[in-house]
Order: structure tokens, then C-alpha cells, then sequence
């Protein structure tokens, strides 16, 4: 196989660090893949995790009106073959504009179509694919209709936002009042969810190859912090894995779904799912689950891909150093 070249942006995320690092322990990928790296910003740990990062990019940020076409300008000049998105802001723009990178420079975007993506972005259109599909959820409603959802479900509530996914603008609601205390955005742009009373949470990531089959699903019960795990365990949980797997087959992404849950009475609650890859990927594929090289072989390479045979372990992240010249900075 020759050599061929990979695009991640945000090098300075935890989500784009830990794709490079999945893609740096595949043996299969180890001399034959060339890393090019993007930030909006000069600083980002990412640019430096290795020697195979071979580009280093300043890019503008993804609402900007030429943020596509540096792109495209980065995978022509390149030959890249393929983009991962490594922050949750930049994935509408490179799924929206998917077909036009790969018409202009030949590089496939590795994100699921639009209309996916935006399920997985609203929660409220969320809540409502998961009961057209039948599927386990919280009972949601946006703020205005809080009055029919405490008739449905009583308090405590979640109060969240309707569109982000880190653990930012997130309250317990015990009683009216404390609706219009934690308020924090207009009403359209916040929901209420019912309160599932557990403290079990995992994070399930199902992948699905090119024709939408499911060929893996790893569990991992998680500790969070600011929106990130910062230690957990990969395990086997039934429960968890089943449900991930009903919503997988309803949805149909490409690629990775990551499924937020709580086991509330022994059974597994989604409450949120981020249609993408996550920031625990490296985690996974040191558990034998790399979903990034998975990725490559399925849909660069049409190869048949089995993500079923990963180890249980645990985990946690601590503080690490990457060392530069001022030079190898990018402007």
C-alpha cells in the first residue's frame, strides 16, 4: 500500500488529540499514513504529538465564510485522502459542505450525512426520532412547556442546553422557581428533560461501516469533568450495548455514534447521543477498539472491518507536555 495522507483538525481539543493518538497506535497505519493537523489557533497540542504530523495548519474558525475553502486549499495541496473532525464545532460545516471537499480535492469527509448530525445536535429532535422509533428516553420539553412536563413527570427536571453537548449550563430543577434562577439562554434554545435518578452514567460508542451494519459496540462507565472523562472503565454492560445497537440500527450514521446513559433500575437510559467521534477514542483502541483505523480500512479501502473483540480495563488522564521550537509554531 503506498503512502497516503490524513487531515485533523483541532489540534487543540481533547477530541482531535485523541483521534491522532488512535491513529498513532494502529500498527497496520504506522509507515504508510502522513498526519496533517489544523487549529484556529497557533498553540495546540495536537500539532506536536508526533513526527508523522507532517502539516501543520492555522485555519479559520468553522462559521467563517472561507473556512471551507481553506480546507479544500489544505487536502489539494496535500493530497489528503480523508478528514476527521476533532471539535464538536466544525462538524456541521465539513458534513454540510461534504460533497463539495470531495469534489474539489478528492478527500472524504468522515462524518454522517446532515440530517443525522442534526438529530444528534438538537435534543429535542432527538427526543422526537426516539419516540417515532420507540426508544428508551427522557421525557423533554423545551422551557416554555415546563407546566405539561412536571404534569407528566413532577420535579426534579434537567435544565440543559438545547445544542451543546460539554457539561456547561447544566442545573437541577427542584421547584418552579428555580426555572427562571438558572435561566440562561432564550427559551427556544433550552429544554427540560426528566430527571433520571441514578448515578451510573456510560458513554457507548456503536460504529457502523459504509452499508450501515453495526460490526462494533464498547461500553465505558465514566468519571466526568467539565464535559470530559478523565478516568473509567471499559466493561460489557448487556444493557447498554443493546440499546446503543437499537438506536444505531433506527439511525443508520456513518461511522461512530456515541450514546450518553444512565442504568436507572438496571435499565439503560439514553438521555443524549453526539453523532461522531469522541474524545475517549485513544482510550478505546488501546482496549483493541480503534475506531479510527476501522475508518480507514472500511471506508477508504472497502475492507471488511470487525470492532468486537476488545478487552475490559480502566483509565484515567493526567497532565503531559509537548515540547517545540518557535519555529515549528504555524502562522
Amino acid at each position: 500500500m503506498e503512502n497516503f495522507s490524513i487531515l485533523f483538525t483541532g489540534a487543540g481539543s481533547t477530541m482531535g488529540q485523541s483521534l491522532i493518538k488512535a491513529l498513532l497506535m494502529s500498527e497496520k497505519y504506522k509507515d504508510i499514513v502522513d498526519i496533517h493537523v489544523t487549529n484556529s489557533e497557533p498553540m495546540g497540542a495536537g500539532y506536536f504529538l508526533s513526527e508523522r504530523v507532517k502539516g501543520r495548519y492555522i485555519v479559520p474558525i468553522a462559521k467563517a465564510p472561507d473556512y471551507i475553502d481553506r480546507i479544500i486549499q489544505i487536502c489539494k495541496e496535500n493530497n489528503i485522502k480523508g478528514i476527521f473532525s476533532g471539535t464538536e464545532h466544525e462538524i456541521y460545516a465539513l458534513s454540510k459542505n461534504a460533497e463539495r471537499i470531495k469534489n474539489e480535492s478528492g478527500a472524504i469527509v468522515f462524518l454522517s450525512r446532515l440530517e443525522v448530525i442534526d438529530i444528534g445536535t438538537d435534543k429535542l429532535k432527538t427526543y422526537e426520532f426516539f419516540k417515532k422509533h420507540d426508544l428508551p428516553f427522557p421525557e423533554t420539553a423545551l422551557f416554555d412547556d415546563y407546566k405539561s412536563l412536571v404534569e407528566k413527570v413532577g420535579y426534579p427536571l434537567f435544565m440543559k442546553p438545547r445544542t451543546a453537548s460539554a457539561s456547561r449550563n447544566i442545573f437541577k430543577i427542584e421547584k418552579e422557581e428555580d426555572l427562571f434562577k438558572y435561566k440562561f439562554a432564550p427559551s427556544d434554545e433550552i429544554i427540560l428533560q426528566e430527571f433520571l435518578d441514578s448515578n451510573i452514567e456510560y458513554t457507548v460508542e456503536t460504529f457502523c461501516d459504509k452499508t450501515g451494519k453495526v460490526v462494533g459496540t464498547i461500553p465505558m462507565v465514566r468519571e466526568l469533568d467539565f464535559g470530559m472523562s478523565y478516568s473509567g472503565e471499559i466493561n460489557d454492560n448487556k444493557e447498554s450495548i443493546e440499546v446503543s445497537e437499537r438506536i444505531a440500527r433506527a439511525l443508520k450514521p456513518e461511522g461512530a455514534l456515541n450514546v450518553q446513559l444512565r442504568l436507572v433500575n438496571g435499565k439503560a437510559i439514553p438521555f443524549e447521543i453526539n453523532t461522531r467521534f469522541s474524545s475517549t477514542e485513544c482510550v478505546r483502541a488501546h482496549y483493541g477498539y480503534n475506531s479510527i483505523e476501522a475508518t480507514l480500512d472500511n471506508y477508504l479501502f472497502d475492507k471488511e472491518i470487525d470492532l468486537s473483540n476488545w478487552k475490559k480495563g480502566m483509565f484515567m488522564r493526567y497532565w503531559n507536555e509537548c515540547y517545540m521550537t518557535k519555529e515549528e509554531i504555524p502562522e
